[in-house]
C-alpha cells in the first residue's frame, strides 16, 4: 500500500468515526435536553399535542409555537422522580411536510428557545453551553478505544479517565466553557493525556493553608508525596493547572512574580491524569499519593470550577472531622466507610488593585485529597460509582459481566447494604448530609461483589445543623456574605432538617441511584418497582435494628411523602431563585417503607 492510499484510508475511517460520534453525541444531547425540559414542565402543555400516560412509554409530540415544526419522539416517563426519557435516536423533526430525523439539537434548541421563558442573554449562553457539550461529546466518542469487553477490569484512574458520560441528567453536561477544542483534547479526562502542573511558591503574606495535620500551615509530608519540597518556610507551595497557569495565573501574577512574592518552580516531576470532575488530577507516579483538585476558570455543567477560599481552608477541618465521626460510629466503622480526606487546602488572594474586577478570586487555589489506592485490601479493587450505568465503546454494560455472575437483584441488594447505608446512616444516626452523587461515590469490590463505599469531595458537599449532630461541629471559616449571595445553595451550616435531607436525598437517590434504577430496566429489564422495593427493604431493615434510628428518621423527615428534587435546566434558564420540583418520595411510595 503507498502512503497516498494508506493516508486516504485513515482519513476516510477518521472521517466515518467523526460522523458517526457526531450522531451519536446529537441524539444523546437532544435527547438529555429534550427529556429535562418535559420533566420540568419548561415547554409550555398546550403544545404538547399527544404524550404517554404517568409511568408509561409511548409517542411525545411537540409543535413549536413560533414556527409550527413538529417533533416526535419516544418518551418514558419513569415511576420514580416522574421522570421523562426520551429514547435516543427517535425524534422526528416535522417542517412543511418534510418529516426527517434530527440528530442536531442545536436546530432543535433554535425551534424549542421561544417557547421557554427566559430572556436572550441566557438563552444565548445556554446555546453556547448546549453546542460545546455537543461538541465535546462527538470528540469524546470519536476517540474511545475498545476494552474488548473489559471495562470493568481496568485499573481505577484508567476507569475515570475513560467515564464520557457526564451528568445523565443536565443538557450541559459536557460543555467545558473556556476551553477550546484543543485544550479539551489536551486536558479532558477522556483523552487520558498525562499532564504536569506548574508549582508555584507563594509567599505567606498573599496565602492561606490549613491541612489535618498542621490547622494553619502546610504539611511538609504530604507535599514530599507529591514530590516537591518548601524552598522557604514563609512560603506556601501551589500547584495550577498548565491550561489555568497559561491562560490566566501567568499574567494575572505579574507584579507579585516581580516583586519576589510568587516564584515560578517549574513543572511538576510527577504525572498526573485527569479524573471525571477535570480539575481533580490523579497522581500516576506515586498511586498512593494524594489527588489534586485544582482551580479551573472555566464552567462546566453550568458550574464555574473556581474553588472558594473559604471552602478550600475547610476542607482539611471537615474532613478531619468527618473522619472522626466515621471511625466513632460502630456501625460505620463496621461498614469499612472509606472517608478519601481532603487532606491540605491552599488559596492565594491576589491584592485588591491587581484583581479589581475579582476575576481571579477563587482562581489559585488547590486541595490534596486521599488516593482510594491507600485504601484497598488484598484482593479488593475500586471503580468509581458512575462506571455502574455506564455503557463500553461497544455499547455494553460495564456491570454485565457482574451481574450475570451475581444475579442481578442478589447484587442490587448488597451494593445497597455498602454504598446507599452508610449514607442514611450517616443522615439519621449522626446528623451529616453528604452529596454523594455519581463523582462522590467509589465502590470497593472483590471480583464484582460489593464489599464497601468511599465517600469523597468534602470541602463544599457537607450539610448539617449543630443542634442535630451526634458530636460537636468542626470550626469552620465562615462563608462570606457575597459567596452567600451569589451562591445561594452553597454552605454548610443549615437550619432546616428537610433541607439537610434532601440535599443527601437529591444527590443519592435523585441523581445517582434513580439513574442506576433506569439504567437497570433499560438493559437488564430489573423493573423500577423491583429496584425501589429492594432499596426499602434494605434501609427498613436498617431502622428497625436501631430505635433511635425510628425517632431520628422522623426528625429529618426521610419518609415524608413528598421530596424536593433540583430543577437543573430551569434553573440555568430563568433569572432568579427558581423553586425545586416536588416529587413522590420513592422510598415510600415504591420501597414501601414503614415506621
Amino acid at each position: 500500500m503507498t502512503i497516498q492510499s494508506s493516508l486516504k484510508t485513515n482519513t476516510v475511517r477518521d472521517e466515518y468515526r467523526l460522523t458517526r460520534s457526531l450522531i451519536l453525541a446529537g441524539q444523546r444531547v437532544i435527547a438529555q435536553m429534550l427529556g429535562a425540559f418535559l420533566t420540568e414542565g419548561l415547554l409550555p402543555d398546550k403544545s404538547i399535542i399527544s404524550k404517554p400516560r404517568e409511568q408509561e412509554a409511548g409517542k411525545v409530540k411537540y409543535r413549536c409555537s413560533a414556527s409550527s415544526v413538529l417533533y416526535i419522539a419516544e418518551a418514558k416517563r419513569t415511576i420514580a422522580y416522574d421522570r421523562w426519557l426520551i429514547k435516543e435516536g427517535s425524534l422526528w423533526r416535522q417542517a412543511k411536510q418534510i418529516k426527517e430525523r434530527c440528530h442536531n439539537p442545536l436546530q432543535m434548541l433554535e425551534d424549542l428557545l421561544p417557547d421557554i421563558v427566559g430572556d436572550d442573554i441566557i438563552r444565548h449562553r445556554f446555546m453556547e453551553e448546549i453546542a460545546r457539550t455537543f461538541i465535546n461529546h462527538a470528540e469524546t466518542l470519536a476517540a474511545e478505544k475498545d476494552t474488548n469487553g473489559k471495562f470493568h477490569a481496568l485499573p481505577y484512574d484508567q476507569i475515570e479517565a475513560r467515564l464520557t458520560d457526564g451528568h445523565h441528567y443536565h443538557p450541559c453536561f459536557k460543555s467545558r466553557i473556556g476551553f477550546s477544542a484543543s485544550d479539551n483534547r489536551a486536558y479532558g479526562p477522556e483523552f487520558a493525556k498525562q499532564i504536569k502542573p506548574v508549582w508555584l511558591a507563594v509567599h505567606e503574606s498573599i496565602a492561606q493553608s490549613a491541612s489535618i495535620a498542621l490547622p494553619n500551615a502546610q504539611d511538609q509530608m504530604l507535599l514530599a508525596q507529591s514530590g516537591i519540597s518548601l524552598p522557604e518556610d514563609s512560603y506556601h507551595l501551589l500547584p495550577v493547572h498548565p491550561w489555568q497557569w497559561r491562560m490566566h495565573i501567568e499574567a494575572a501574577t505579574i507584579f507579585e512574580r516581580a516583586a519576589g512574592r510568587i516564584v515560578v518552580l517549574g513543572e511538576a516531576a510527577h504525572d498526573y491524569l485527569a479524573q471525571q470532575s477535570i480539575r481533580t488530577l490523579a497522581d500516576q507516579t506515586c498511586l498512593e499519593g494524594p489527588s489534586l483538585k485544582l482551580a479551573l476558570s472555566i464552567r462546566n455543567t453550568s458550574t464555574a470550577r473556581t474553588l472558594a477560599t473559604h471552602t478550600v481552608l475547610n476542607a482539611p477541618v471537615i474532613s478531619s472531622w468527618l473522619d472522626h465521626v466515621n471511625r466513632s460510629d460502630v456501625f460505620m466503622s463496621e461498614s469499612g466507610t472509606i472517608m478519601l480526606c481532603e487532606q491540605m487546602g491552599t488559596a492565594v488572594i491576589l491584592p485588591q488593585w491587581q484583581d479589581s474586577t475579582k476575576k481571579y478570586k477563587g482562581a489559585m487555589a488547590a486541595i490534596w485529597r486521599e488516593s482510594i489506592h491507600r485504601h484497598l485490601r488484598p484482593g479488593e479493587k475500586a471503580v468509581p460509582f458512575s462506571m455502574l450505568t455506564h455503557l463500553d465503546p461497544a455499547r455494553q454494560p460495564a456491570i454485565k459481566y457482574w451481574l450475570q455472575s451475581y444475579g442481578t437483584e442478589k447484587w442490587i441488594r448488597q451494593l445497597f447494604i455498602v454504598a446507599a447505608l452508610p449514607v442514611v446512616h450517616l443522615l439519621l444516626k449522626l446528623g451529616v448530609a453528604l452529596e454523594s452523587h455519581q463523582q462522590n461515590m467509589v465502590l470497593v469490590h472483590e471480583n464484582g461483589w460489593p464489599k464497601r463505599i468511599a465517600l469523597k469531595d468534602f470541602h463544599d458537599g457537607v450539610r448539617f445543623i449543630p443542634d442535630l449532630l451526634k458530636t460537636d461541629a468542626p470550626l469552620l471559616t465562615e462563608t462570606p456574605v457575597e459567596h452567600a449571595r451569589v451562591n445561594p445553595n452553597s454552605y454548610v451550616v443549615a437550619s432546616d432538617p428537610a433541607d439537610v435531607r434532601d440535599f443527601m436525598f437529591d444527590a443519592l437517590f435523585g441523581v445517582n441511584l434513580s439513574e442506576l434504577a433506569f439504567f437497570l430496566d433499560q438493559h437488564f429489564q430489573f423493573g423500577e418497582r423491583t429496584f425501589w422495593r429492594v432499596a426499602g427493604t434494605v434501609i427498613q431493615q436498617h431502622l428497625q435494628s436501631d430505635s433511635d434510628l425510628i425517632h431520628r428518621a422522623e426528625k429529618f423527615r426521610l419518609l415524608d411523602d413528598f421530596i424536593e428534587a433540583e430543577p437543573l435546566a430551569r434553573r440555568r434558564l430563568q433569572n432568579g431563585r427558581v423553586p425545586n420540583r416536588r416529587v413522590v418520595n420513592p422510598l415510600v411510595h415504591l420501597g414501601e417503607i414503614r415506621c
